[in-house]
């Protein structure tokens, strides 16, 4: 048996320019994977930190509706320009009377009763409480456009309605994203 010795070329490995152009590829390829990964997380927070605050503000507006609904009167209520707009309601079960504070400088909604507070949502940017009277006579008026019209109501004791609408925002750290939520909602009191 005749051993022959192998080509020494075929066996030496990459030269200096193969290795170089593969270092070049493989560092292009590890860079847009990185991105895209960067770009995966950023989006992932995003979503987390949007669907917190729709949460949040849902829970909010559940609340505040539900101590409208059960009320049986606005007790008092500040307007919309002042720096705290509030609106006091006296519930039916008389167990003391539940107010709803919005402080524009904390960006929060805060509720008070028996000397207990609540914030029930923060990051709030801006809040108004409408308040409406029912129509006389009992009919509903109807604008132009086929939609409900309540006439805004001159006393707070003439309030049957209490309209309310919020905007909040949250930014992410180290993010220019912003997330963003509006609510609004027109509730009867019941009781009166």
């Amino acid at each position: 048996m005749e051993f022959k010795r192998s080509n020494h070329n075929r066996a030496r490995g990459f030269t200096l320019v193969e290795m170089m152009v593969a270092v070049a590829v493989g560092c292009l390829l590890l860079a847009a994977l990185a991105t895209i990964y960067v770009f995966s997380l950023r989006s992932f927070a995003a979503m987390a930190n949007y669907s917190d605050l729709n949460q949040k503000s849902r829970y909010a507006s559940d609340i505040v509706s539900r101590d409208i609904r059960c009320a049986d009167k606005v007790v008092s209520a500040t307007p919309t320009p002042a720096a705290a707009t509030q609106v006091e309601l006296e519930p039916a079960d008389a167990s003391g009377n539940i107010i709803y504070k919005y402080d524009d400088v904390a960006g929060t909604l805060t509720k008070i009763k028996n000397a207990q507070t609540n914030v029930l949502l923060s990051g709030v940017s801006s809040l108004s409480f409408t308040l409406y009277q029912r129509p006389f006579p009992m009919t509903t008026p109807y604008d132009g456009n086929g939609n409900e019209s309540f006439p805004p109501a001159s006393l707070v004791t003439d309030a049957k309605l209490v309209a309310f609408q919020w905007s909040c925002s949250r930014r992410l750290i180290g993010s220019l994203n912003n997330s963003e939520d509006l609510e609004a909602a027109m509730v009867e009191l019941r009781n009166k």
